[in-house]
């Protein structure tokens, strides 16, 4: 499509004249089968490489290390703090009660520490795909450009190559289709490439607050259960700040999780159909 369209769809520039007279001039009869094949070739290259983009680096990843840190906090349970009720209660002092109440959140800040240190890395990869993609969606459309200048030329060509009643189409013509249809592949990878990077943006964002979150939680139940003072054996811990602020957290997770699943969903459409656009090329 060499209509001038190109002028709005994808923001692409109007074909550079010299260059639509350097392909003229050059134009070699014999090769009309395989006119244009390096444009076509570097186009159907670029839908590939955001094809890949779009299945790989998947922030989706990162919902198994928030899976892992919800079942640690999960298995927080201030209400062991409080005396069991029977027998069992009597061999269970206070003491006992909160080392082992703090020894189980040593091990959840160790998970959770793990998990916001690799939703950071992860949150780094993004920024990094992103900056990535923006030059495949630059170069995607730089190689739609160029099959409009081959589109063109090939335009001012064909006039001249009319066959007679019951003649064989010229290999031009069947080479001009296939250089529209690769153009056409093109222009709509363009807006999957930026869907990509929206999923991804999404994503990031809803993972985010989970790392302000954790050093929200580890400082309340740093706090809560005497760790930050000088005499911890005397703390009396705050039943009801410890769950507000572990609850706090599982919700917050939840809401990333539920985030990451719905980004999954739209990365995993945008493949498809950049696959679909792909496949007939």
């Amino acid at each position: 499509m060499a209509d001038g369209a190109y002028r709005w769809q994808g923001h692409a520039p109007a074909p550079d004249a010299a260059r639509i007279e350097a392909i003229d001039a050059a134009w070699d009869e014999a090769g009309a089968p395989a006119f244009a094949e390096p444009a076509r070739a570097a186009a159907v290259e670029r839908i590939d490489a955001a094809l890949t983009a779009a299945r790989t680096g998947d922030l989706g990843e990162a919902a198994a290390g928030l899976a892992h840190a919800r079942s640690m906090l999960e298995g927080l349970e201030p209400g062991a703090l409080e005396p069991r009720r029977g027998l069992a209660g009597l061999f269970d002092s206070r003491k006992r009660r909160l080392k082992a109440c703090r020894d189980a959140f040593r091990r959840a800040d160790a998970a959770l520490s793990e998990t916001a240190a690799d939703l950071t890395a992860r949150i780094d990869a993004a920024a990094r795909r992103s900056a990535a993609l923006d030059g495949v969606w630059t170069e995607t459309r730089d190689a739609m450009v160029e099959l409009d200048a081959h589109l063109l030329a090939a335009d001012r060509r064909l006039p001249a190559h009319q066959p007679v009643e019951g003649a064989p189409a010229h290999p031009l013509e069947g080479r001009k289709a296939a250089l529209e249809a690769c153009r056409a592949a093109a222009l709509g990878a363009l807006p999957l490439i930026r869907a990509a990077q929206n999923a991804d943006a999404r994503a990031a964002e809803a993972i985010r607050p989970c790392g302000d979150g954790v050093a929200a939680w580890r400082q309340d139940w740093t706090d809560a259960l005497g760790l930050a003072g000088k005499r911890p054996k005397k703390v009396r811990p705050d039943r009801e700040r410890l769950l507000r602020s572990r609850d706090a957290l599982l919700a917050r997770i939840e809401r990333t999780l539920t985030e990451l699943n719905a980004s999954g969903l739209r990365r995993a459409e945008v493949a498809g159909r950049l696959a679909d656009l792909r496949a007939p090329l």
